[in-house]
């Protein structure tokens, strides 16, 4: 049975200073000694607060700048020696080391700075030592010592105080304690990546550690009855896990992942045209309408017309500013979240009238290339960089060369394929000199089917397939997509090659005036 603990001697430092008077208010109403050193001291100083500096304690000044404060012999012993253990509590005494029951400490503000500057001096010297080893020894030795790492728990350490007159729980030390072990270890693998991005310059996370502790709640996962919460990589500003729409109901688990592959889509479109106007209308994380316009509502209106049924509820991301035009049409339809880098006054009056409809300012991305990409499985996760490649060179490998007429189309399909789930296909072409989905299959484990698929949805939409060029995430096994070509008149197709047998598949295309080239690139996307 572990006992209860009485606070009578607590170490305070802190970077956020947040509601610390309250606390250390509440520590000196109830006779507890508070040792501090540097910025907070001054800040209880500044209150009235009676504080012991921290020197006294250890018998050496602060030096280095402040670089050596509470790093001590003194400090650590009264943290780490055990109060049931005789040999412990002898030597305490031979030493004349006196106990420390409660540590406060927040660290330097590394994840903060690292949004501001990448200047690697200013990071280095907001990498804090002497926080992390108080916290982790006060944490070591819960039984005997509280630690808090997080304002917010200042409220019930005081009202434990209050009731019990000075005396905590082992249960709420021990949930502390694994509180604190979280925060460093979350602290260290903000500084290793952080530090790794710029250093070495390495897309590779061997350090990725996934948060489960920190996030916001949200209301279900995929279905309701699933928990979930996202979780905010805490190195990065501004991004799509951490923003809050304009207008509407926080997002959704669904809504987030639909809301990133209309991001991802859209983002990679606008490295390769970044003056188009580009529309992505997602589904499901697959893109159901694509298109690139001489203005937003022309890409807008072309890429609904893509697939007008599976747009409804769906996910809309443009390259570009929204105005009342592009609002107008939406509230005239059902989507569940709009992306934009800007909206205009007009355009922000127009979608306040649908209260659910969940509004996002946020521009296309530039790179995904430090970012890992993570997958759980059954007792893990497997981690792999982002496919961020949309420069590719497209070979004619057939008798007939006119799918080499158009490389901006064929590019469009390739970026726009590169994002559908495998088996991909995708029919794009121009409809009046801008760019199209026309129609696309996914997901299916035979890529025939998906072929299948695509055809359909291009014939629904009115599409002259013998304009439409088809493309391929990987390569062709048999023929069979070949001859289904032909019969619909598809004359030109993109596909990355490297099967055993490509030989058989250019021979059909020959044999049936096809136009084929290959990229040497297979977009798969599970």
């Amino acid at each position: 049975m572990y006992r209860p603990l009485k606070i009578k001697r607590a170490l305070i430092s802190v970077s956020d200073k947040s509601h610390l008077e309250d606390i250390a208010q509440a520590l000196v109403d109830n006779n507890v000694e508070i040792i501090s050193s540097g910025g907070t001291g001054k800040y209880l100083s500044d209150k009235g607060i009676p504080w012991t500096a921290v020197e006294k304690v250890t018998g050496n000044p602060e030096a280095f700048g402040g670089r050596m404060k509470t790093l001590s012999f003194q400090i650590s012993s009264s943290l780490l020696y055990r109060r049931d253990h005789n040999e412990d509590i002898q030597q305490a005494l031979e030493l004349g080391i006196e106990p420390i029951d409660l540590v406060i400490c927040n660290l330097y503000p590394f994840i903060e700075t690292a949004k501001k500057t990448s200047e690697l001096a200013t990071l280095i010297e907001n990498i804090d030592i002497g926080g992390p080893t108080m916290v982790r020894a006060a944490a070591k030795n819960f039984k005997d010592v509280l630690v808090c790492v997080d304002p917010n728990d200042y409220e019930s350490i005081i009202e434990q105080l209050q009731s019990s007159k000075g005396v905590v729980s082992f249960d709420f030390r021990q949930a502390q304690a694994l509180k604190a072990f979280k925060h460093t270890a979350e602290y260290d693998v903000a500084i290793s990546q952080t530090l790794s991005n710029q250093l070495e310059n390495d897309i590779e996370k061997e350090s990725l550690y996934i948060p489960l502790s920190r996030g916001t709640k949200l209301r279900y996962g995929e279905n309701p009855h699933q928990w979930a919460k996202v979780v905010c990589d805490q190195s990065m500003d501004q991004t799509l896990a951490d923003i809050s729409p304009l207008q509407g109901k926080a997002l959704s688990y669904n809504n987030l992942l639909d809301a990133d592959a209309a991001l991802r889509c859209t983002s990679d479109l606008n490295k390769v045209f970044p003056e188009k106007f580009i529309t992505t209308i997602i589904k499901h994380a697959n893109p159901c309408g694509v298109a690139m316009g001489t203005n937003s509502l022309n890409s807008l209106e072309k890429a609904w017309a893509g697939d007008p049924i599976s747009s409804f509820g769906s996910i809309v991301c443009f390259n570009k500013e929204i105005d009342v035009e592009v609002a107008h049409f939406l509230t005239s339809k059902f989507v569940e979240v709009v992306i934009a880098p800007r909206f205009t006054e007009g355009a922000l009056r127009i979608f306040s009238s649908k209260k659910n409809l969940r509004v996002i300012k946020l521009s296309p991305i530039d790179s995904f290339k430090n970012q890992p990409m993570v997958r759980s499985i059954y007792g893990g996760w497997v981690v792999q960089e982002e496919d961020c490649l949309t420069d590719v060179e497209f070979q004619p490998v057939t008798k007939n060369l006119s799918c080499h007429e158009d490389l901006e189309l064929l590019s469009f399909g390739s970026i726009v394929t590169k994002h559908l789930k495998s088996n991909a296909i995708s029919l794009v072409c121009r409809s009046r000199g801008d760019l199209v989905l026309a129609g696309a299959g996914m997901g299916n484990p035979n890529r025939l089917v998906s072929t299948e698929q695509a055809i359909s949805k291009a014939i629904d939409n009115d599409i002259n397939l013998s304009e439409c060029t088809l493309v391929s995430d990987a390569f062709f096994p048999f023929r069979d997509n070949v001859d289904l070509a032909k019969k619909y008149r598809i004359n030109r197709i993109v596909q990355p090659g490297g099967s055993i047998k490509d030989n058989e598949v250019i021979q059909a295309c020959d044999e049936h005036g096809i136009s084929m080239c290959f990229t040497g690139r297979r977009h798969f996307r599970h």
